[in-house]
């Protein structure tokens, strides 16, 4: 029972397969049925046929019309025009029904597998072929009722297979085109996927540079003046007032270091409050480091050797200028890191300048170090360039422009505005180092504030305006222009 069952199985699936072994056990089960058909009388129905005819001749249009089949899926057309010249004959011989199950078929074929122009040839064919029979009958019977009737059998037999080969292809066609949707939306989710996942480590990426220019500009130049200041009180012979003074400049920066890194996890871990109130940025910006915070930087920059030269007719360091909130931190940044700079790489004279006219420009030079000079007995390691970045950044996301490169030493452009063109590159025998920032301020331009994400730590909304065009900054991997040594 078990194999009787298997082999049912077997021939099923062979038969329901949309290859050519289908094909050729369709043909075979219709040839078989015609033959069961011719057996059982099923034939001569149309007319008494002609005479002294055996009945074994029927079996040769049925196997004529079966072998065709076997081609249905490449050629359903031709096909269909073979099966109805075996059709021809059988009439010719009296009609069977075997053969007319075998047009079934083959105009199923055609409905199934052919194309838009084999199944308009077929439909107006069926047609034609109707309305003719409709005409013969009238003519034999001259009554028009069994012309109608005969024409209505004939649309019965030959349109019933088309319309349910229609149907098939219908329903297979509607199945592919829902597949197709899935697939679709499956590669369509995919790539969401993806995209969301790209999207993810972007931020991560955009995230984790921000925390490090952040603690670059928190650390990095606190502890650069506490290397360079004990470095120098160390480099010398002993001296109690200036050891002293060492002492507490490095205690007043470690302390100032400490702060910072406290108001910056405060800002990485606060959670954003509404407009308005005292969480989120607008609060960290106003404990920020401001321009009257400078004085000890200053003292620290000539506690370490450097003669530094300060302009400032305006007297924003000591307050004379009132400054927008994040207009007087970018500067407080600004000034510090370039200062930074200086006693990083620069040379034993420096200058800094700050005037606040129709907008707050900076300039910080320094005479740099002449080549072929001794090297600074103070290591405090190469630059990552960070320190630049961030500065650029700050006064951009104001609305202001930065630039920085080698310059033409101390003194040389102190009236040229920070936006005002110079040498880019190294002076033949100078290593100067020129930084100029320009930052708008809202009483002398008509812009609009607004906020500028990944500004450094808790950005006040800064002003929207086009950047001036300035050179190019050209920085190396210690984070300075070539030429500058370490």
């Amino acid at each position: 029972m078990l194999r009787l069952t298997a082999l049912i199985g077997s021939a099923t699936k062979a038969y329901m397969a949309e290859d050519r072994r289908g094909d050729i056990l369709t043909a075979a089960v219709l040839f078989a049925l015609a033959l069961a058909l011719d057996a059982l009388g099923l034939i001569r129905t149309s007319w008494s046929g002609l005479p002294d005819v055996p009945s074994w001749w029927f079996v040769v249009p049925a196997a004529v019309g079966c072998t065709a089949i076997v081609w249905r899926r490449a050629y359903p057309l031709a096909v269909l025009g073979v099966t109805a010249v075996a059709f021809g004959a059988d009439v010719a011989l009296g009609g069977s029904v075997g053969l007319l199950v075998i047009l079934w078929e083959a105009l199923y074929g055609v409905h199934l597998y052919g194309g838009r122009r084999s199944r308009r040839v077929t439909a107006v064919g069926v047609g034609v072929v109707s309305l003719a029979g409709m005409i013969v009958v009238g003519e034999i019977t001259g009554e028009a009722r069994y012309a109608i009737l005969a024409g209505l059998q004939a649309l019965a037999l030959l349109v019933t297979p088309m319309w349910w080969g229609a149907n098939v292809r219908q329903g297979r066609e509607l199945t592919e085109a829902a597949h197709a949707r899935g697939r679709l939306e499956r590669e369509r989710s995919m790539a969401l996927l993806h995209l969301a996942e790209a999207a993810r480590h972007d931020a991560v990426r955009a995230e984790r540079t921000a925390v490090a220019r952040d603690l670059h500009d928190v650390v990095a130049s606190h502890l650069s003046a506490i290397t360079i200041t004990s470095g120098a009180a160390l480099a010398g012979p002993a001296e109690s007032e200036r050891d002293r003074a060492a002492l507490r400049s490095a205690r007043a920066e470690s302390l100032a270091s400490l702060q910072e890194m406290q108001a910056m996890i405060r800002v990485l871990s606060a959670e954003t409050g509404p407009v308005g109130s005292t969480q989120g940025g607008q609060a960290d910006l106003l404990a920020a480091p401001r321009v009257a915070q400078l004085a000890p930087v200053l003292e620290q920059v000539r506690l370490a050797g450097v003669e530094l030269t300060l302009t400032d007719p305006d007297d924003v360091l000591t307050g004379g200028t009132v400054l927008p909130a994040a207009v007087d931190h970018a500067v407080y940044r600004v000034v510090r890191e370039s200062l930074t700079n200086v006693l990083k790489h620069g040379g034993s004279r420096a200058e800094l300048r700050i005037a606040a006219g129709e907008r707050l420009e900076i300039e910080v030079y320094d005479d740099g170090v002449r080549l072929g000079a001794a090297p600074d007995p103070v290591d405090v390691g190469g630059g990552t360039g960070l320190g630049l970045l961030s500065m650029r950044e700050r006064v951009e996301s104001l609305g202001g422009t930065f630039w920085a490169g080698a310059g033409a030493g101390a003194g040389a452009g102190a009236g040229a505005g920070a936006g005002a063109e110079s040498e880019v590159g190294p002076v033949p025998g100078v290593a100067g180092w020129h930084v100029r920032a320009a930052l708008p301020l809202p009483d002398h331009a008509d812009v609009v504030l607004v906020p500028v994400p990944g500004a450094g730590s808790g950005p006040e909304p800064g002003l929207e305006r086009d950047p001036e065009p300035g050179p190019p900054e050209r920085v190396s991997s210690d984070g300075r222009t070539p030429g500058l040594s370490a």
